[in-house]
């Protein structure tokens, strides 16, 4: 039995990386002054954020549509697969458990593996990534199970943005948070609890500052950097994207940088200007 992986398209994984990996990846909708768009297959990052500053009312996002999830397991399934469904965190969206819901809907529920990435964006895909590694190799599902979780358990997010001003309207942070970030242009540095949400832990004076800041998080806290992948992900700031990997290239001894667009989901809720860097400690 070989198994498959699928992801939502919030995890922000370079479509031609999944095609190469064979994971598969179900569109998340995107609605924008009333009309919706799935992620990936109708709008993407290069004509999202140029229009951003235009839109009436933030961006709207949902989980994926159930009976695209069923038909998407459902075909794994057919071709004599079991089916490793990893989705955004259950902390910041619904998708996780209407994934429980529609596996039980399914002709073999119990060759469908659901699981809460507890993360976003590329940090959750460098999680599926490793999981489609760990299954090429495994010989059970639970030999793979206990790997997937560490995985996740290990995997660190840092993240600074131009404004928390998105995140606090969408629910995100807290009122109380934004406020802070806004004081005197304060640059906020967040990241995600162990329980998957977002949660500031830092703040700095300037941009500058902020993605020097995010280098000494990897720096002090990353583990075995030779045998990483690691992940940057930006919203329409590939320049920063860059010259932070090129650093963190010469100083610390990476297996490999994974520079990719911040989808229009997580993007709705972060906005323009926003860096992440992804690794395992």
């Amino acid at each position: 039995m070989s198994f498959v992986v699928l992801v939502d398209s919030s995890s922000d994984l370079p479509l031609e990386l999944c095609r190469q990996e064979g994971i598969v990846v179900i569109p998340m909708a995107v609605s924008i002054d009333g009309k919706t768009y799935n992620e990936g297959i109708d709008i993407f990052p290069d004509e999202f954020y140029p229009r951003f500053s235009s839109f009436k009312e933030l961006p709207k996002t949902s989980q994926p549509n159930p009976g695209t999830l069923k038909d998407a397991y459902e075909a794994i399934l057919d071709q004599g697969n079991e089916v490793v469904a990893i989705h955004l965190s259950s902390g910041l969206s619904s998708t996780y458990n209407t994934a429980q819901i529609v596996r039980d809907m399914c002709s073999q529920p119990d060759k469908i593996h659901v699981i809460d990435s507890l993360g976003a964006s590329l940090g959750y895909g460098l999680i599926a990534l490793k999981a489609n590694e760990i299954l090429k190799k495994a010989t059970s599902w639970q030999e793979a199970e206990s790997q997937i979780l560490l995985v996740r358990q290990q995997m660190r997010y840092v993240i600074t943005l131009d404004t928390l001003e998105y995140l606090v309207k969408g629910g995100r942070v807290s009122k109380t948070a934004g406020f802070l970030g806004g004081l005197l242009d304060v640059k906020p540095i967040l990241h995600m609890t162990p329980d998957g949400r977002l949660e500031p832990i830092a703040k700095v004076r300037s941009r500058k500052a902020a993605l020097r800041k995010l280098f000494d998080f990897l720096q002090a806290e990353i583990r075995n950097p030779e045998s990483q992948v690691i992940g940057i992900s930006h919203s329409a700031c590939p320049e920063e994207a860059q010259s932070l990997a090129e650093e963190i290239k010469q100083t610390v001894s990476v297996k490999d940088i994974i520079i990719s667009d911040i989808g229009c989901v997580v993007g709705s809720h972060t906005g323009p200007g926003t860096i992440a860097l992804f690794y395992q400690r």
